[in-house]
């Protein structure tokens, strides 16, 4: 099964912006930033893992926790120089590893 990667990110732009939207209000720039600074940084693991996922060469479960530990390894600069509470930061990165995770696992039968 061939997955359009670019139709995805895009989707992801979309859903990460949303999520800044909904939870963060007083720091969407920021937020929207750095959520696109996770995708960015996790871009082409992502996309060879989301290629491995649809060829059933890697499981849906593998799949969170690949990307699960990249997303630990990134930094949220904006929203920590925004003063925003550390639990907040964590919380926002969390709602954007789990959009990426859902809306890619989503795709695969």
């Amino acid at each position: 099964m061939a997955v359009n990667f670019k139709n995805v990110l895009e989707t992801l732009k979309n859903g990460i912006t949303d999520l800044a939207e909904k939870n963060l209000k007083d720091f969407v720039a920021g937020a929207t930033a750095d959520g696109q600074a996770i995708l960015d940084g996790l871009k082409n693991d992502l996309q060879q893992w989301t290629e491995e996922l649809a060829a059933g060469q890697l499981s849906k479960d593998d799949f969170s926790e690949l990307v699960k530990g990249e997303a630990d390894l990134l930094k949220l600069v904006a929203l920590k120089q925004a003063g925003l509470a550390a639990i907040r930061v964590d919380q926002f990165k969390s709602d954007v590893v789990n959009l990426i995770t859902s809306t890619i696992v989503g795709l695969i039968p």
